[in-house]
């Protein structure tokens, strides 16, 4: 068996192959970029080969349970985690169902599928997330864990429905993050240092605001790690837990039987805790509470979805909360975006880096807002005057 591999002196590997397949093994030696074309090209050409198998036979072989559909499935997941996606968007409409990935902030086209497989691919999906089979008229939240021949990622899934059924959005979390820390996350050099004396305060309130998808919990991560080796009590509380974060006791809600933000956040205060990360903060109750928790010694870190670091106050005023109980808490906002970085090989695109802006509680910011810290990255070649539209508008 002729099998391609970074290294063909990795004797380790290559017995393991041996004692697995039963075969003698010839190595071919690739790069990882020639192997990850290797496999999308046989993820295609399997995804391709399933349907032509489901057409031939789909009366006889169309059921949520049956091998082509859940190897279709696979298939779909497995070639968006390696072409590095982070959501997946099953959409139906007269004639046709339509999967669509998105990499890098933008929606592609991936697969053109016949409508009448939408069904047994949504209930496959639904199984999955343990959510409901049967009530096709309301949304519906849930969540797996997917193991592919070559990754791991937690699926959230939601659907919703539409004129002609149901769309479904798998969201992809990697079921590991990268361990960044803040000196990875390339933020300029005075605001990288405002975050970090953040995680080194004794008590307070740090916000971190922007929309779904910006970046938020990777930098409340990152500034954690440099602190969580320390002799000190940790506990995030998430919807979901996106990542396993070594060292921190991690909290999930679950809204549906009750167990809200607030409610854990109640029942971590009697934790004895030194840092709270809080996930969202989304109601009058647990802005309340976080508030209450800056104030009597306790780090509190948490994330809004607000457009700017200045529309926090305003957000946090609109849930009851008191300017003045307000900015005595406040040790510091974030606001961010996720920009596309150029790619001077190709000249398209690859990767995203965050343009961020640090709000001190003075109100005046440590190296610009957040416009002029895009285009700092602009000038620096970073990324383009294009991007920075498609994200800020024009």
């Amino acid at each position: 068996m002729r099998v391609a591999v970074v290294d063909i002196y990795d004797e380790l590997l290559l017995e393991k192959i041996r004692a697995e397949s039963g075969c003698r093994v010839i190595p071919i030696q690739k790069t990882e970029a020639e192997i990850r074309r290797l496999l999308r090209a046989d993820a295609q050409r399997s995804s391709e080969a399933l349907l032509r198998e489901l057409e031939s036979g789909k009366k006889r072989d169309a059921s949520s349970d049956s091998m082509p559909v859940i190897s279709l499935v696979d298939s779909i997941l497995e070639s968006a985690l390696e072409q590095g996606a982070t959501d997946i968007h099953f959409e139906p409409d007269s004639q046709s169902f339509k999967v669509r990935i998105r990499k890098d902030g933008l929606l592609h086209d991936y697969k053109t599928l016949p409508a009448w497989i939408a069904e047994p691919i949504l209930i496959r999906l639904k199984l999955l997330a343990q959510a409901d089979i049967t009530e096709r008229r309301l949304p519906h939240d849930g969540s797996f864990t997917f193991q592919g021949a070559h990754t791991q990622a937690n699926v959230r899934l939601s659907t919703l429905p539409v004129q002609y059924g149901e769309k479904c959005v798998l969201r992809l979390l990697p079921a590991n993050d990268d361990a960044q820390t803040l000196d990875d996350l390339e933020f300029s050099p005075a605001i990288r240092q405002a975050i970090r004396n953040v995680f080194s305060a004794p008590q307070g309130l740090f916000l971190i605001t922007g929309p779904t998808g910006s970046g938020k919990t990777t930098t409340l991560y990152a500034g954690l790690r440099e602190i969580i080796h320390r002799d000190i009590n940790v506990t995030t509380i998430e919807d979901p837990v996106e990542y396993t974060l070594h060292g921190a006791n991690q909290v999930q809600v679950n809204e549906k039987c009750g167990f809200t933000f607030a409610a854990a956040l109640r029942s971590v205060l009697r934790q004895d805790p030194d840092v709270i990360l809080i996930g969202e903060i989304r109601d009058s109750e647990t802005a309340q509470i976080a508030l209450r928790a800056a104030q009597t010694g306790h780090l509190v870190l948490a994330t809004l979805h607000t457009n700017s670091a200045r529309a926090a106050e305003t957000r946090l005023q609109d849930l009851g909360i008191a300017p003045k109980l307000f900015r005595e808490s406040l040790i510091g906002i974030v606001a961010q975006r996720l920009l596309r970085k150029r790619n001077p090989q190709s000249g398209g695109y690859k990767g995203r880096i965050a343009a961020v802006e640090f709000l001190r509680p003075d109100g005046s910011y440590v190296d610009g807002d957040l416009k002029e810290n895009a285009l700092r990255l602009v000038r620096e070649g970073v990324t383009d005057m294009g991007e920075i539209a498609r994200v800020f508008g024009s």
